[in-house]
């Protein structure tokens, strides 16, 4: 049985409780320690709505995923696409055959991912946490103490990483000619403290909903929104969206009851707005990054480079993965894997040694033995043929394993406070980008639980004993006369 990692954060929080309660003078109060069931306005109750089901979160990328694919082979077809640019723009030359046999393999394995999951995530959020430490996590006290701690931890992370860059190579020159991507190469591939800076992935979203919520200076949400752009030029879209899921995640767990701006101000505008910033601030980052390639591809317009950008990142993984599952299904691709070896595709990927992945600064066409055509430039092409090279049939089943663990520390995360459900967002968002690459085993993703985790602690043990009244004036510690 695999031990609960949040239960010795929640027994240390209602041992420290006891021994307040026992120190101070008698006053006829008593603490309810015993968890409740989930009440209407429960975090349990408020998270467990449709679109955040495993089942929405993993099938619609995919969903989009095939779309892109068929819409750039239909908009090439119809010669849109600059002449002999189809391998830069869409990603790949000759479309991978549709077949019957090719998409019921894939069926399969997107059904097992899913039911998997989501038993995970069932148990997750059917688990009975305790109630005062679900409100004590709620407080506006802890929910600051939270977000300094990993502010800090971010400051550190990305003051650390440009440290190491300006060593390495000129910022100004880099943003100047489009190739943003140095930033990337400046850094080491293993875990440092240029890893620490991937915490604005939590911070940014979390500094919105505390100003939100008017228990934060407007000063260290644009500090923290700032950390996570800097970041996002090093890390790619990748911070970006994660952080974006992270809110989405935080703002659902608010409860319903509350009359705050969060609820009420939420209009269809501010969505569109949303997303038409989101979509600017992507062009913005791919023609720093990518500016000279699509440049060279013959297309000049930012919007239209990322445009492009989007389509391939959307279309190659379909594109990939049809093509490795129909060679698969015709014994061309036979990668048996080994039942001890494979075990390395359900390790964190710091703890894999390099010569048992491939090298991922660049594919051949022989990453899936010759069996589907796709740019060499494109490295994360679809956590299903990804396994499948790497670690064979083996890896798959290992790979499976991970998925309830995965759906149970995504449920469980959803039934504590808003700040700290937002962490189920990380989990969200690897299970949003199962159709492209595996995220659940990547440093990133136990970094940030790792981080949720040590803080919630830290935030927790180091609140004042004095604030005992306000969980008496909220009713959770309960008085007679």
């Amino acid at each position: 049985m695999v031990r609960d990692p949040f239960l010795p954060i929640e027994v240390s929080f209602l041992f420290c409780r006891r021994m307040i309660a026992q120190r101070r003078p008698k006053t006829n109060m008593h603490c309810d320690f015993l968890p409740k069931a989930a009440g209407r306005d429960s975090p349990q109750r408020n998270t467990a709505r449709w679109w955040l089901a495993p089942a929405v979160i993993i099938l619609l990328p995919v969903l989009g995923s095939f779309t892109a694919w068929a819409s750039l082979i239909g908009w090439c077809s119809t010669r849109m696409c600059p002449a002999g640019s189809l391998l830069n723009l869409r990603g790949f030359l000759q479309p991978a055959p549709f077949t019957i046999a090719g998409a019921t393999l894939l069926a399969v394995w997107y059904g097992l991912v899913v039911v998997l999951a989501t038993i995970g995530w069932r148990l997750g959020l059917g688990t009975t946490t305790a109630r005062e430490f679900v409100e004590r996590t709620s407080s506006a006290n802890f929910e600051r103490r939270y977000f300094f701690l990993i502010l800090a931890v971010s400051t550190i992370g990305v003051a650390y990483a440009y440290y190491r860059i300006t060593a390495a190579t000129s910022i100004v020159d880099a943003l100047t000619t489009q190739t943003g991507n140095a930033f990337t190469e400046a850094l080491p591939d293993s875990a440092g403290i240029a890893t620490l800076r991937y915490a604005t992935i939590l911070a940014a979203p979390i500094s919105v909903y505390l100003w939100r919520k008017k228990v934060l200076h407007p000063g260290f949400v644009l500090w923290a929104v700032l950390l996570l752009v800097a970041n996002s030029m090093v890390a790619s879209r990748l911070s970006l969206l994660m952080a974006v899921v992270v809110y989405i995640v935080l703002q659902a767990a608010v409860p319903r009851k509350s009359a705050t701006t969060d609820r009420k101000s939420l209009r269809p505008w501010h969505i569109v707005t949303a997303v038409a910033i989101m979509f600017l601030m992507l062009t913005a980052l791919n023609y720093v990054r990518n500016g000279n390639y699509y440049r060279d591809a013959g297309v000049s317009n930012p919007v239209a480079m990322n445009l492009y950008q989007s389509g391939a990142y959307l279309a190659v993984p379909a594109q990939v993965s049809m093509g490795v599952s129909d060679a698969i299904m015709r014994g061309t691709f036979d990668r048996p894997g080994s039942a001890v070896v494979s075990v390395s595709a359900a390790l964190p990927s710091f703890l894999v040694p390099a010569h048992e992945v491939r090298a991922k600064e660049s594919l051949g066409a022989d990453s899936y033995d010759f069996s589907v055509s796709f740019a060499p430039n494109f490295t994360t092409n679809s956590e299903f043929a990804d396994i499948y090279a790497d670690f064979g049939a083996w890896g798959w089943l290992y790979t499976l394993l991970l998925f309830p663990l995965a759906g149970y520390v995504f449920g469980r995360f959803l039934t504590y406070g808003p700040v700290i459900a937002g962490s189920a967002g990380v989990i969200a968002y690897c299970f949003a980008e199962v159709w492209r690459i595996q995220l659940l085993t990547q440093g990133i993703t136990v970094f940030l639980v790792l981080l949720t985790l040590v803080c919630v602690f830290v935030a927790a043990r180091g609140q004042s004993p004095g604030k005992l009244e306000d969980m008496v004036s909220r009713g959770n510690v309960k008085s007679s006369d």
